[in-house]
């Protein structure tokens, strides 16, 4: 693992350098943002991890260029600097964010966890081609919805909060902001309504700003997307009715997020996506289609995007899992179970006989079944 730490500050660097040996990684360093990219000119790298608040090039900045020059380094951002603008643009560019002062053991447990997300999609043209995504593909409509509501005097955030849930792309973008050391505290925020009530109005609005800015509206060829927003959105409500009150907010999260990966492929490869998602393409199992012309099933793309994106594990696990009811019977019945349910029955698919008879779901499935008749 080969990691470059940028900061304007001598001391902090080494400081850092000295914290994280003996872990067996290659540490380099560079005084600023410049330097910080001529050293990638000549150098390969996995992590670069920059300070936000620097002369000349502050780290948001550089982790944009960063961004667009080598995509397949992960970006993380240290900062103990509070302006929103720079800490959500950096959120923007940054896969993980680590505040000052840190405590070294944060760090290397994070690195270690990238590594094994490396390991996991060792194929260097998947990595390079998430690394360039930095919002996804977003209704335009949603856009006007959510800044009309944000503007009207007599709307909450309740309302905001139900708009932005019901849209995957933004709903994720928030989430992973929301995620940030600044922002989250000590706790993981795993809902919509904490993301909207913890950030607050005017970062909200920041934040769509900048989403409206750096996203790619979905167009004509991407229209099908819409569909999947609705049907995502479909199970994210009836999978939360199939769970106990604590595990509403992770399932709803699971579910709307749980075809997150069609929208990576959007954004990585438009063109192909299209054909996949054209009805005329014969067959409602596109399971061998899927893997011909993309090599790696869209959950595990997604996956690969949250992971990188700092999402909590339970949200991780949902999305990865939520298709394999042979792996969701090795653990107690999760939010990825109930997406599970869910997306079968509103797919007109029939849920795995081993996995109902397991749950003991005889009933449940009948009534599920009778009410949701495709």
């Amino acid at each position: 693992m080969k990691l470059l730490l940028v900061d304007d500050e001598r001391m902090i660097l080494s400081g850092l350098k000295r914290a994280l040996f003996g872990t067996g990684w290659k540490i380099f360093t560079a005084e600023g943002g410049e330097e910080a990219l001529q050293f990638l000119e000549e150098h390969e790298v996995d992590l670069i991890i920059s300070d936000m608040l620097m002369p000349k090039m502050n780290g948001a900045e550089l982790l944009e260029e960063v961004s667009k020059r080598h995509p397949g380094i992960i970006r993380a951002s240290l900062s103990g600097y509070s302006d929103p603008d720079v800490t959500i643009k950096g959120g923007f560019f940054a896969h993980q964010a680590f505040m000052k002062p840190c405590d070294p053991s944060v760090i290397k447990a994070e690195v270690r966890r990238i590594e094994e997300i490396l390991e996991l999609f060792p194929d260097r043209v998947i990595q390079n081609a998430i690394g360039t995504i930095t919002s996804l593909p977003v209704a335009p409509k949603l856009f006007f919805d959510v800044k009309r509501t944000l503007a009207d005097p007599n709307s909450s955030m309740h309302d905001v909060a139900k708009l932005i849930s019901e849209e995957p792309a933004m709903c994720a973008k928030i989430i992973q902001i929301s995620n940030n050391a600044i922002f989250r505290g000590r706790k993981e925020i795993k809902s919509i309504s904490e993301a909207i009530t913890r950030l607050g109005g005017q970062v909200v609005t920041n934040i769509i700003a900048m989403l409206e800015v750096y996203s790619v509206s979905m167009n004509e060829p991407s229209k099908p997307l819409e569909k999947i927003q609705s049907h995502s959105l479909k199970v994210a409500k009836l999978a939360s009715t199939l769970v106990e009150p604590d595990l509403k907010d992770t399932t709803f999260l699971v579910g709307i997020l749980h075809r997150i990966g069609e929208y990576v492929r959007m954004k990585i490869a438009p063109d192909l996506m299209s054909a996949f998602l054209n009805p005329r393409t014969k067959g409602n199992d596109k399971s061998h289609l899927e893997r011909y012309l993309f090599k790696t099933k869209s959950e595990q793309l997604g996956g690969y995007l949250l992971h990188f994106w700092g999402f909590p594990l339970p949200i991780i696990e949902g999305v990865l899992n939520h298709d394999d009811p042979e792996k969701l019977m090795e653990s107690d019945f999760s939010p990825a179970c109930a997406v599970y349910i869910a997306n079968s029955i509103l797919s007109g698919k029939t849920v795995n006989e081993e996995f109902a008879a397991h749950f003991d779901l005889a009933s449940t499935l009948a009534v599920l079944e009778q009410n949701h008749q495709v």
